[in-house]
């Protein structure tokens, strides 16, 4: 596959408009979250959409807290998220 640039233009809040032949060929919408894979060197070496989640998909990821509040079950849902990310960039790290 020929390599092809593609450019984006970053904002001075740090916000990055990304080209919408990228956006289709990820199939990436407002909102969703891009995670950028990096290598031992700190060069982006991958991009991976995350799309939104919905609050059905957090309560089902939370089976044993059925009964709890939603605030509560959103919060323990970031929670949770937070500790995925830091573990993740902890395994980075070790790579």
């Amino acid at each position: 596959m020929a390599k092809q640039l593609l450019s984006g233009k970053l904002t001075s809040k740090g916000q990055l408009t990304i080209p919408v032949e990228l956006r289709n060929l990820l199939n990436i919408n407002e909102g969703d979250r891009l995670a950028f894979v990096l290598d031992e060197n700190e060069k982006i070496i991958e991009v991976q959409p995350k799309t939104k989640k919905s609050i059905r998909g957090v309560m089902g990821a939370l089976k044993s807290t059925a009964n709890v509040y939603v605030d509560e079950a959103i919060d323990l849902a970031r929670t949770e998220r937070a500790k995925e990310l830091k573990d993740r960039s902890m395994e980075l790290k070790d790579e």
